[in-house]
């Protein structure tokens, strides 16, 4: 019988605390808990790269009883949904020796299609209609907010605007919740490989990842634009919700070959740190520079305005 050695066990006993604390964190802190929210699968990829797969499902498993015992199941759920499956999918596809691209789209991909079986078996055996209840949750959200402009004091033509506003912003929040969640769980992935990108020499272990400013999409993903877009001209309320799901994750990741556009620009030109945080402030607060970089990307396909020509990050 083979018995782990210490540092096995060190590194399991650790990465249960860590993951432990993070996600407790999230799920008790309102607004803080955000951040390590967003964290909480780090520990476990960074000691499945260290120590083994087994330490890593160890490790979301002992995380999931913890959390049964603490909470409840459908907090356990959560966890695992948000971050227990991407924590072991993700160092999965790196230990094969993938690009971090093609890493993220695996792995969300994967928790994607387990959060779609879900769905299916809520519906199926318990009769959920979670697209209600999600609807339900938005339109609540909406009025409890507006509820709380009118103590405010708002009133008059003001709220009646405001109210306007929200409702349109929450009706599209409603058509489009299903890329949110894709894009969601892809900015999870995508920050934690960072830091383990970061992280690498400490593990010992060389890790194919590129850095941001090498991202490039495939040139076919021009059609995923294209086709959707003329399909939003189409009658048909279904499909043009589904063709405005799959304009904005394309979008998205043309956002993203445009920001990696930008950052080969401050590393070649070695523009100062604080133009760089400027412009980072800058784009959480514009929309319409996340718009701007969303073309870039686009026109990158024809353009590429980085040289040499990076690779395709697969």
């Amino acid at each position: 019988m083979n018995v782990p050695d210490k540092r096995v066990m060190l590194d399991f006993g650790k990465g249960c605390l860590a993951t432990l604390a993070l996600f407790l964190a999230y799920i008790s802190l309102p607004l803080a808990g955000f951040i390590p929210g967003l964290f909480a699968p780090l520990p476990t990829m960074y000691y499945t790269l260290k120590s083994g797969k087994g330490v890593g499902i160890a490790i979301v498993l002992t995380t999931s009883a913890a959390l049964v015992i603490i909470a409840n199941p459908t907090i356990t759920l959560l966890y695992l949904l948000q971050g227990g499956v991407l924590s072991v999918a993700l160092p999965h596809f790196l230990l094969k020796g993938w690009g971090g691209t093609r890493s993220i789209v695996s792995s969300v991909a994967i928790c994607f299609a387990c959060l779609l079986l879900i769905v299916v078996l809520a519906w199926q055996f318990k009769g959920l209609d979670i697209n209600e209840k999600v609807l339900t949750g938005i339109n609540s959200s909406i009025s409890q907010s507006i509820a709380l402009y009118e103590k405010s004091g708002l009133k008059g033509e003001d709220l009646l605007a405001l109210q306007q506003g929200m409702k349109q912003v929450g009706g599209i929040i409603g058509r489009i919740y299903p890329a949110l969640t894709l894009l969601a769980l892809g900015v999870i992935a995508g920050l934690n490989l960072q830091i383990l990108r970061k992280l690498a020499g400490k593990l010992n272990r060389p890790l194919a990842v590129a850095g941001l400013n090498t991202f490039r999409n495939p040139d076919h993903l021009i059609w995923f634009v294209i086709i959707p877009g003329f399909t939003l001209l189409v009658g048909n309320a279904d499909l043009t919700t589904a063709a405005l799901n799959v304009l904005v994750v394309t979008l998205s990741l043309y956002f993203m070959q445009g920001l990696a556009v930008v950052v080969n620009m401050f590393e070649r030109f070695s523009i100062p740190g604080f133009v760089r945080v400027t412009f980072y402030i800058l784009l959480t607060l514009q929309p319409y520079l996340a718009a701007a970089l969303s073309a870039l990307g686009i026109f990158d396909l024809w353009g590429n305005f980085r040289v040499p020509r990076q690779h395709k990050n697969l």
